[in-house]
């Protein structure tokens, strides 16, 4: 477990530049956990730029947004508007997770805690004073 404590936003898309590109070559399932407006989605946003797609769409209302990039998936998925492990069978999330050259990417993860589980990755997201931010790597297997 890593510690990071009183992050500006620019130190958590940083962060989140850094660590895609440590994973962009793995399958990895990673959970994002905190409050609204905790830089979940500031995170996923640069994460996913970090890849290479040029333009990011908030899955809050679609759920699931699915990208190509050149070998492998990119999934993010948002988790904010459902409430019941039976809405996540609609989305195939078992399928997504169970399949290869991939990168799953979970915003709210923390809502089902079965899912939770299933992340290699777990990432919390504390809001502290002055717009800074603390985070906590779980490496979760």
């Amino acid at each position: 477990m890593t510690r990071l404590k009183n992050l500006t936003e620019k130190q958590v898309k940083d962060l989140a530049f850094d660590l895609a590109d440590e994973l962009k070559k793995q399958d990895v399932v990673i959970g994002l956990a905190g409050n609204l407006g905790a830089g979940k989605t500031t995170f996923a946003k640069s994460f996913a730029q970090a890849l290479g797609i040029k333009r990011v769409k908030s899955p809050t209302f679609i759920v699931v947004a699915e990208y190509a990039i050149k070998n492998l998936q990119f999934y993010h998925i948002d988790f904010y508007r459902l409430n019941h492990l039976d809405q996540l069978q609609a989305l195939g999330l078992s399928d997504t997770l169970a399949s290869k050259n991939r990168i799953v990417l979970i915003e709210w993860v923390d809502k089902f805690p079965k899912i939770q589980k299933q992340c290699d990755l777990v990432i919390k997201f504390k809001i502290r004073p002055n717009n800074k931010r603390d985070l906590e790597i779980i490496n979760a297997k």
